[in-house]
């Protein structure tokens, strides 16, 4: 937590006018004084929202999005790494397209042994970020930057989802006439444990088959060739993990989704 406090304050080119942070649950004593460490620096620009008892990410997302007073939203973990230039080039790009309402990055993967794993690429137009959906997620959800205007007219992150949760937001977006793009550029770190791949059970995968089936009809109508593209990914989800992992990084995944 201490390096991705770091990412969004000392090393940001642009820095925020305000960083809530929640805490879902109690925390060790070694997160605690990281937290208590940040908020005697930062003072006021540090909003601590603190859950009693785990309520979730999703709840905890909407939670924090009351709090939030300017007019754009960057959303980051506490285990991954912005980019210095990452508010910079995301604030620049909203200032540019007017009409895009929600950008990502590009994002680099590192783990405790490589600090340069896969490159994962985003659609950069919205055009292209609308046909994509139905392949996989067309944002990186730790890159995002959002206009808080989408929140002000009504949407939220849909409760009824634990996980997945991101991509039920783009299609609810999508389908609210709000604009999807992202920008070349590396703007996360993102850092994947090495059990990421055993940690995609049978019940996140079939909440992510339901969000993406529903999502599909709603935008692109009862009749479609695009529910292919979650049909053959709920297949792949339910793969042992080592095929997975295998197939994850293989150059036939990314032609497939390209």
């Amino acid at each position: 937590m201490d390096r991705a406090l770091q990412s969004v304050w000392d090393d940001q080119t642009l820095k925020p006018d305000q960083i809530v942070l929640i805490e879902d649950g109690p925390l060790g004593s070694d997160l605690r004084s990281v937290i208590d460490s940040w908020q005697a620096k930062l003072g006021s620009v540090l909003c601590l929202l603190k859950n009693e008892v785990n309520i979730g990410l999703t709840k905890s997302l909407n939670k924090g999005i009351k709090y939030i007073k300017s007019e754009l939203i960057a959303r980051m973990d506490s285990d991954d790494i912005s980019a210095p230039d990452r508010f910079k080039l995301q604030h620049d790009y909203f200032v540019e397209h007017p009409e895009v309402h929600i950008i990502g990055g590009s994002l680099q993967e590192f783990d405790e042994n490589n600090d340069c794993l896969n490159i994962r690429h985003y659609p950069l137009c919205p055009n292209a970020a609308r046909a994509y959906i139905q392949k996989a997620s067309p944002l990186a959800h730790p890159t995002v930057m959002m206009r808080k205007k989408i929140f002000d007219e009504g949407l939220l992150y849909n409760e009824k989802y634990r996980t997945s949760q991101d991509i039920a937001l783009w299609f609810d977006a999508l389908l609210a006439g709000f604009n999807i793009s992202n920008v070349p550029q590396v703007t996360i770190f993102f850092r994947r444990d090495g059990d990421v791949f055993k940690r995609r059970g049978r019940e996140k995968a079939w909440n992510e088959f339901k969000i993406y089936m529903n999502g599909v009809y709603k935008l692109f109508g009862p009749i479609t060739p695009k529910y292919i593209f979650p049909i053959s990914r709920f297949v792949f989800r339910l793969m042992p993990s080592s095929v997975i992992k295998y197939i994850y990084g293989s150059k036939a995944r990314k032609k497939l989704l390209k």
